[in-house]
């Protein structure tokens, strides 16, 4: 029987404006580990990747070089270089390992090191019987919508009922034939790629994610990881 490949691929060329961090949030060290690293550890360690490709921005390949250092496994193929947007990255990777035969591919942010084995695993296996599988969280908060009153923030009415409501997270899996032809024919510029299987009204499915599967963001999320860095 032929073998079914299966990567990931983890989008890594942010500049991580919103972390206020001098460095990129995904090449932040804690203890002994770079949030890359360990983010490309979690899908190297999983049997059911095959490989794992990372897209950096070209001014940061000093900082790759870093994080890669210690990862010696042939599963970690050679970086490619992103673009100006997310979806223009997702499609420069896409591109570089459109002649391996990559039959189901998870696309992962570059700074959230803390996607579980069990997560990775339940979107692999998803695609068995989905067009598109990703993890995701309900919000336990009441939600309400913000305004400027007199250069004051206040609010104005609720918000949406939050039991309809979800928070989205990566990975998020595909068939590779329908996410790689669907980025080769959009030049449009998307927050995350099941915009588009929602778009074109794909079988989707949803599993449990997970609160330690946060994408470092904030200044705040780079000590609640450091924290968590120190302590695996």
């Amino acid at each position: 029987m032929e073998k079914k490949i299966t990567g990931a691929l983890i989008v890594a060329a942010g500049k991580g404006i919103r972390s206020k961090s001098i460095v990129p949030k995904q090449y932040l060290h804690f203890g002994h580990k770079y949030v890359l690293e360990k983010n490309i550890e979690n899908f190297i360690d999983e049997p059911l990747i095959d490989f794992v490709i990372v897209v950096i921005n070209e001014d940061h390949l000093e900082f790759y070089e870093k994080a890669i250092a210690k990862i010696n496994n042939s599963k970690l193929l050679p970086k490619c270089f992103g673009g100006k947007t997310r979806s223009q990255s997702v499609k420069n990777g896409l591109k570089a390992i459109s002649e391996i035969g990559c039959k189901k591919i998870l696309i992962q942010d570059g700074a959230r090191p803390f996607t579980s084995n069990e997560i990775i695993k339940n979107c692999i296996k998803g695609l068995d019987n989905f067009d598109v599988v990703f993890p995701a969280i309900k919000i336990p908060d009441t939600l309400y919508v913000k305004i400027n009153e007199n250069n004051q923030s206040t609010i104005d009415v609720l918000g949406l009922n939050r039991d309809s409501l979800i928070r989205a997270q990566t990975p998020q899996a595909f068939h590779f034939d329908y996410i790689y032809r669907t980025h080769m024919n959009c030049n449009q510029h998307h927050t995350d790629d099941v915009n588009f299987a929602l778009i074109d009204k794909k079988k989707i499915d949803i599993v449990s994610g997970s609160e330690y599967n946060f994408k470092i963001t904030t200044p705040e999320d780079i000590k609640i990881a450091e924290k968590l860095f120190l302590n695996v």
